[in-house]
């Protein structure tokens, strides 16, 4: 009886140790204001009728997919199919699909697109027939930084953990093992400093990129799936545009600048109410 009662201490202790450490695993709940569950997530579906996960950050609510519409609000297709020169010197909204026979794992376009979404220029999120979902916008420059500052507030550790924070808790030899640990996509590339935790539903993915002229010899090309996120802003200059990016070989976010013409991926926001 003696025995049987220490094994049952044993088990009970076990548990409480193991569901006190998958308690951390997260931080806090992202859905409300003060760690307070006050918001559920509604379906979000565009007009091609793909459906969004979202999360509320503070006072916004987020995609937290990379949006996928290949047509503007009112229906009009959204240009694509372009060639090097023709990505180049489009001055209409476009958008493009990482080749897919550049990355091992993905079979076709389709695949990319649930994966990782779909890289737009800047012109295609200004455009006033409306790329996000209705009542959704491109958000601005400062509700990045909203976000940024809510999440080092919330972590209390400071901006160096952001960006591991957003990351989706998927990559190539992630430490935590299981489902984690992956090479079937989406997911990040190995790194062994920095991996994802997603402690915000963020599920931040490096979708990578199309260059432009800035990339010289990489003009056109296609660049970075699994090592860098890039996201626009509304907020531009005469040539260039804001931009927010996470990497994978870096532990915090940045918002910079990138060439108009650049084909980057797009996260929608709204207000929360």
């Amino acid at each position: 009886m003696k025995n049987q009662t220490r094994s049952w201490k044993i088990l009970l202790w076990t548990g409480l140790f193991f569901g006190l450490l998958m308690s951390t695993c997260k931080l806090f709940d992202s859905n409300g204001e003060n760690g307070e569950n006050d918001y559920e997530p509604a379906p979000l579906t565009d007009i091609d009728s793909n459906e969004y996960q979202t999360v509320k950050l503070w006072e916004h609510i987020w995609m937290a997919e990379n949006l996928r519409t290949t047509r503007y609000n009112d229906g009009t297709p959204i240009i694509t199919g372009l060639n090097r020169e023709e990505w180049e010197s489009s001055s209409e909204g476009a958008y493009a699909i990482y080749p897919h026979q550049d990355v091992e794992g993905i079979d076709s376009d389709q695949d990319m697109v649930n994966a990782y979404g779909i890289l737009y220029n800047w012109q295609a999120t200004r455009d006033p027939r409306g790329l996000c979902p209705e009542g959704w916008r491109i958000p601005e420059f400062d509700e990045y930084q909203d976000m940024r500052d809510f999440v080092n507030d919330k972590r209390q550790a400071g901006f160096d953990g952001i960006g591991d924070a957003l990351k989706a808790a998927r990559q190539v030899g992630h430490p935590w093992g299981g489902v984690h640990d992956t090479d079937v996509h989406p997911r990040w590339g190995a790194n062994e400093n920095h991996f994802g935790r997603d402690e915000f539903d963020f599920t931040a993915y490096a979708a990578g990129f199309r260059t432009s002229h800035d990339y010289r010899q990489y003009e056109g090309d296609y660049r970075a799936l699994g090592y860098e996120a890039v996201w626009w802003s509304s907020r531009e200059s005469a040539t260039d545009a804001f931009v927010f990016r996470i990497w994978s070989w870096e532990n915090f976010t940045i918002l910079n600048t990138a060439s108009k013409k650049d084909g980057v991926s797009v996260r929608c926001i709204r207000d929360a109410r």
